[in-house]
């Protein structure tokens, strides 16, 4: 009896003192909430919700007139300065119809502002790439903007609202050695991993003259060395492919 008193007053202190299992869980939550909130703060993408609606893109996109009920996607990409100013925009039209949709857009880019991505705690200019979807059913219009290119294999495991991965832009050495002014287009394919940091670089020439040697290691490199953002999945990091054209 008096062993299990004792045990019994133990179990009693501990209660007391809060060092029970289920106090040690609840504080084990706490601090890996605590870890979480400083990773997002170490760590964020590029964003579309800027805190002044005004600015935001989709509120500065101006529909283009279409008759009759009509979707459009377009892709798009642009760079996001440290301030959250949208620079250099560009989309792809495969017709004339497209085009008056991606002409709309960089419009509104020129004028429009991101909420900065932050990289390692301090804010970095990145690329950015994005689909914005216009959608006309007979008096409305409806904008919708997905960060992410919709590459297939990032679609298929996260769907169609993920974040894309991001990467820092930097001093760029692959424009000082690759062609300057003969035509090329080179896609580069890699592996971001949940820390931001990308591997298994691979290359593909689509158009143009096929570059030195030089020119596609600098390129690996622009994408080795260059810091990401990774992609999210339900606001939390996770690997994804990371596909990229460089070219003029």
């Amino acid at each position: 009896m008096e062993n299990s008193s004792a045990s019994e007053r133990a179990r009693g202190h501990r209660r007391r003192n809060g060092t029970g299992p289920s106090r040690r869980v609840a504080l084990a939550l706490l601090c890996l909430a605590g870890l979480a909130a400083q990773a997002r703060e170490q760590m964020q993408p590029a964003g579309f919700m800027h805190e002044d609606a005004k600015k935001r893109l989709a509120t500065r996109i101006e529909f283009p007139e279409v008759k009759g009920n009509a979707t459009a996607m377009i892709h798009c990409f642009t760079q996001v300065s440290k301030s959250g100013k949208m620079e250099s925009t560009g989309c792809y039209a495969q017709d004339n119809f497209e085009s008056a949709f991606a002409a709309a857009i960089m419009k509104a880019a020129k004028r429009s502002s991101m909420t900065p991505a932050i990289i390692e705690g301090k804010k970095q200019k990145v690329y950015v790439q994005f689909r914005v979807e216009f959608i006309a059913e007979g008096e409305d219009r409806k904008i919708y903007i997905y960060s992410n290119p919709a590459n297939a294999e990032n679609i298929e495991a996260y769907g169609y609202e993920h974040i894309a991965a991001q990467r820092a832009i930097g001093k760029e050495g692959w424009q000082e050695v690759c062609p300057q002014r003969a035509m090329y287009l080179v896609i580069a394919k890699a592996f971001v991993g949940e820390d931001g940091r990308a591997s298994h670089v691979t290359l593909e020439h689509l158009n143009g003259i096929r570059p030195t040697l030089d020119c596609q290691n600098a390129i690996r490199a622009s994408i080795l060395e260059s810091p990401f953002t990774p992609a999210l999945a339900d606001g939390q990091p996770v690997p994804s492919t990371y596909v990229e054209s460089y070219g003029n």
